[in-house]
């Protein structure tokens, strides 16, 4: 199932405003694509997780 573009701009809005890189919407976007199509099992979701977890940086923090 295809994921509406509003979620998708949404989610890129998001990462963009807390000074992420792209990667990290990308890799959301991706777990929730595999969640809407029910393909994932437990592991799989806790596996796109730990990559979201890993791509977030958190040198560059400021308080907004």
């Amino acid at each position: 199932m295809a994921i509406d573009v509003k979620v998708d701009e949404a989610v890129f809005a998001a990462v963009f405003h807390h000074n992420q890189p792209d990667k990290v919407a990308k890799r959301i976007m991706k777990l929730l694509e595999e969640l809407s199509d029910g393909r994932s099992n437990n592991d799989d979701i806790g596996s796109f997780i730990e990559t979201i977890l890993d791509a977030i940086e958190t040198d560059n923090y400021e308080e907004l």
